[in-house]
């Protein structure tokens, strides 16, 4: 999934640049100049700072350390520079006077960079200033538990501008995974709010087709699917559809072919931890209500309206069966119009699709797993770290420049001419280098977008800007910055109309509330309680057990660990939250 993601994400950037017209009547340079205004007023000094920062800038030059593994966006470069000298580098020491040294750097396939970490974190070597880290939370509780990383929250709090903090007050338990006490451990790197979120995604020439209205219940759900699979909705004359793309494989809450919406229409959500009534921590998979649910899928096997495979399907097969013709329902994100819908289109001529809100269960509930705090990754401040303040600058530059440039602002085409935008001569943009490759010296076949060189992975994100664009836009708004511009020319309709279905609902998602480390008991006994409950629920809906064998599962969790981990969850909920 992160590799699509992570594709779309900079194609979408391309396309943007190409799709918008800047008219800022700078042009652009390999190198930007600083542009530090001159001002009457004398420099104001921030203190903390061994040398100094007055104006944006430290008086005196520092150095901020770090490490660093290439990933596939930001390893491209161009001739004769690198990830320790390039566009960005330069920039950021000029206009903050920041000189960023790599004490090492590995190109990160089969996760060299996580393994290299994890080495100087079992000999004990020394840190530098700052250390990055996207990926397994097992590496990120290793990197709080070295004792080599300084608490962050007086730092946020002192020089944080006010755009991150908002970021990290839309969700308060953004710090719950980096907390060890009161203590904030890391400095989140913020994400777009909500995009994981779900929707239900119907074939709406089918429906069409049919005569029949998109569900807003489990019942009338029933009544689609049965529609789907009986009345022949693809024309073909054969039976040959079903109605809910699912795949359960990795389990009953997947970020595609979820089924989890099935659970939180009675009132729980598998494979997490939920709040109980109580404000206790309780995992949603032996709630009463799991049985429930698992009872209603097995209905819907029986009637043929989910796969007969789903349990041999993970979210990208699984999704096939949507993008293939088979299936009219799929539950996903609202970006799934920008992948993997394009198959759909491609293997069905004609097709359409719409979002539609989660449906209701029998006494009213809704929910979805989301919600989730916007952080997708973490960075770490060496105690010794002779500026430590340094980084919050650095991020704090990106949030002002790089996150929402407004038309006209400096940085409102791109980062750097010539790496992720070229001007054309009637003053339009362009990310065409195969079109334009004299406009992108020193680069062959791709452009090279620095973003994904910083140490915050892309820069800034504000997690509110995504949602309320696309809102925004779904009410007929014309797009005016130059992001609004990025999204309105880079994504679909259907894509725009999703984001707005999530936010409509944005109360029905249910988080997962427990998101710290391993504990004791769940090192040892967590593969054999994720076991137990896998294949019972599977068993259930497949008949190989009896729906009532659910109760003798959650005995058995109980007694072999669950009831244990359960008692050390809510511990460290309680000593966090």
């Amino acid at each position: 999934m992160k590799k699509w993601l992570s594709v779309l994400l900079v194609l979408s950037f391309m396309l943007a640049i190409a799709a918008c017209s800047g008219n800022n009547t700078n042009k652009g340079t390999n190198s930007p100049a600083a542009t530090n205004k001159a001002s009457n007023e004398p420099a104001k000094v921030e203190e903390g700072s061994t040398e100094g920062f007055a104006d944006g800038k430290y008086t005196t030059p520092i150095t901020l350390t770090t490490v660093w593994g290439l990933n596939q966006n930001g390893s491209i470069f161009k001739e004769g520079e690198s990830i320790e000298d390039n566009v960005h580098t330069r920039l950021i020491k000029e206009r903050l006077g920041i000189d960023i040294k790599y004490n090492w750097v590995v190109t990160n396939t089969n996760d060299a960079y996580k393994t290299k970490l994890r080495l100087m974190l079992s000999s004990g070597e020394e840190m530098p200033d700052v250390v990055t880290y996207r990926g397994d939370m097992e590496t990120v509780n290793m990197l709080i538990d070295s004792g080599q990383f300084m608490p962050v929250g007086d730092l946020v709090d002192k020089y944080a501008n006010d755009t991150y903090k908002a970021g990290l007050d839309l969700d308060p338990t953004i710090w719950l995974p980096i907390s060890r006490g009161a203590d904030k451990m890391a400095l989140p790197i913020l994400d777009y709010a909500y995009n994981a979120d779900h929707v239900m995604w119907i074939r709406e020439d089918w429906l069409t087709k049919l005569n029949l209205k998109a569900p807003t219940t489990l019942a009338e759900m029933e009544t689609v699917m049965e529609a789907f699979v009986k009345n022949d909705p693809d024309g073909d004359s054969k039976a040959d559809t079903i109605g809910l793309a699912t795949g359960f494989k990795n389990g009953f809450a997947n970020w595609m072919t979820d089924i989890g919406f099935v659970f939180g229409a009675y009132g729980t959500m598998p494979g997490q931890w939920n709040q109980a009534a109580d404000g206790s921590l309780a995992h949603g998979s032996i709630n009463p209500a799991a049985k429930d649910a698992l009872t209603k899928l097995k209905e819907w096997l029986d009637k043929g309206y989910i796969s007969q495979d789903s349990a041999l399907l993970d979210e990208s097969t699984g999704s096939e069966l949507f993008t293939k013709g088979e299936a009219g329902i799929i539950f996903g994100p609202n970006w799934l119009p920008a992948w993997p819908f394009p198959d759909l289109l491609n293997n069905v001529p004609g097709a359409k699709y719409k979002a539609y809100p989660i449906p209701a269960g029998p006494d009213g509930k809704i929910g979805s797993a989301g919600g989730n705090p916007p952080a997708n990754g973490y960075v770490f401040v060496n105690k010794k770290a002779k500026n430590p303040e340094a980084i919050l600058h650095y991020y704090n530059w990106f949030f002002d420049n790089m996150a929402n440039p407004q038309p006209g602002s400096e940085f409102e085409k791109g980062f750097a001419e010539g790496y992720d935008y070229a001007t054309l001569p009637d003053g339009s943009i362009t990310a065409d280098i195969a079109k334009y490759p004299d406009l992108f010296p020193g680069l062959k076949d791709q452009t090279a977008p620095p973003l994904y060189y910083t140490l915050t992975f892309e820069g800034a994100r504000i997690p509110t800007l995504y949602a309320e664009t696309h809102v925004k836009l779904a009410g007929g708004a014309e797009p005016v910055t130059p992001y609004e511009k990025q999204e309105f020319n880079t994504r679909l309709k259907e894509n725009t109309d999703a984001m707005k279905v999530v936010m409509d609902q944005n109360s029905i998602r249910m988080k997962n509330y427990y998101m710290g480390p391993l504990t004791e008991t769940m090192q040892s006994k967590n593969e054999l309680l994720n076991k137990l409950l896998n294949e019972t629920f599977s068993k259930i809906v497949y008949g190989q057990q009896p729906v009532d064998s659910f109760d003798t599962m959650v005995e058995n969790w109980k007694k072999s660990g669950g009831e244990q981990i359960t008692k050390e969850v809510n511990d460290w909920y309680n000593s966090v939250k």
